[in-house]
């Protein structure tokens, strides 16, 4: 079967059905028949969003997508981060109040501090220098260690869940 590639479509036609493609007003004026192999070849750029190009002489010319922006492949990551942090803000008011109950001023403080520091976790100095995956899962780690650090007893436990973030984010 004779198949035919169109760019600007960026699909392929079937050429025994070109007259239901011509009747439907959806033929590719600028159609080129393709082998089998290269067929396949189109497919895989088309699927990674390549630039495809034919060049004189027959020859394809594909160009491969730029890379996405850090920011753009760090934003499921950092969702992640958000409801972890979400889950440690809530159980740190539970325990504020309950120290704030108890007269306990030092540890209401701890928490009011720990609690503007994982407010900025996704925005602070140290995350938003990460370059690449790893560096940002080994950052907000890290932050979570030091926060967790200023806290005390029942205070600190909050952050337990966060030990291996890393590798679930």
């Amino acid at each position: 079967m004779t198949t035919l590639y169109s760019n600007k479509a960026r699909g392929f036609f079937p050429a025994n059905m070109q007259a239901a493609y011509e009747a439907a007003g959806t033929w590719p004026a600028d159609g080129v028949e393709v082998t089998p192999v290269d067929e396949a070849m189109l497919r895989e750029a088309i699927s990674t969003g390549a630039t495809i190009r034919k060049k004189s002489g027959g020859k394809w010319d594909i160009t491969a997508p730029p890379p996405l922006p850090f920011a753009v492949l760090a934003a499921p990551y950092l969702a992640g981060v958000r409801q972890t942090r979400d889950a440690i803000l809530n159980r740190l008011a539970g325990i504020g109040f309950a120290a704030m109950a108890d007269g306990d001023a030092g540890t209401v403080q701890a928490i009011a501090a720990a609690r503007a520091w994982l407010l900025d976790i996704t925005i602070c100095p140290t995350v938003a220098a990460a370059q690449d995956i790893e560096a940002l899962q080994a950052a907000v780690n890290a932050e979570y260690a030091r926060i967790a650090a200023t806290l005390s007893g029942e205070a600190r436990r909050a952050f337990d869940d966060t030990a291996g973030m890393a590798s679930t984010q």
